[in-house]
């Protein structure tokens, strides 16, 4: 990737990041891809350890499922924590875990987002994928730029920007919640393919 992104890990503009984070956690896989997801930011229990994205914690794991059952894995176990993908990327839009002053994992504030913004912003140019699939509300406003209400009505639906495809996607996290049907979620991730095939 090009010295801009390599930028982000030498990043101290987030005072309450810098005490959060573990690390800072930049994107992975094929720099190729197509299709491209983007999450809010690193979990606290997956790759703010392990550094890579959608790893190790339960929405990690749910994802890598997802990966290998539509082939955009080159892995056979979920647990992998480096794993390598075919046609994909996959980062988030903010580089550090945002965390609660009791541990837990917290929303990043809109200044922390906008401090993102440039790392971010080169991964899409870097990568160029055709096809963006936003993992929640956070995200999807964001790159949307439009407050939404009612998320799921966003949901697996489409819209074209230019030459590319936004296309909002519950995140991992609500499955895991039991706030949506684990089997249709994972069809509607391998169903994805269909925008590439």
């Amino acid at each position: 990737m090009t010295n801009n992104r390599s930028k982000a890990f030498l990043c101290e503009k987030c005072p309450s990041l810098l005490k959060s984070r573990s690390q800072i956690v930049e994107g992975y896989g094929d720099p190729s891809a197509q299709l491209l997801f983007v999450g809010m930011a690193p979990g606290r229990n997956g790759a703010d350890i392990t550094g890579v994205p959608f790893t190790r914690d339960p929405s990690g794991l749910l994802f890598q499922e997802c990966l290998i059952k539509a082939g955009f894995s080159l892995e056979s176990d979920p647990t992998n924590e480096n794993p390598q993908l075919k046609n994909v990327y996959v980062t988030n839009l903010v580089k550090c875990n945002p965390k609660e002053i009791d541990g837990r994992n917290r929303i990043p504030y809109q200044a922390e987002i906008a401090n993102c913004a440039t790392f971010f912003e080169q991964e899409l140019i870097d990568i160029n994928p055709r096809i963006v699939v936003l993992f929640g509300k956070v995200v999807t406003e964001h790159v949307l730029k439009k407050k939404i209400y009612k998320y799921l009505n966003y949901h697996n639906k489409p819209c074209l920007t230019g030459n590319r495809i936004l296309l909002p996607f519950i995140h991992p996290s609500y499955v895991i919640r039991g706030a949506y049907n684990r089997q249709k979620y994972i069809n509607e991730m391998v169903g994805l393919r269909r925008f590439l095939d």
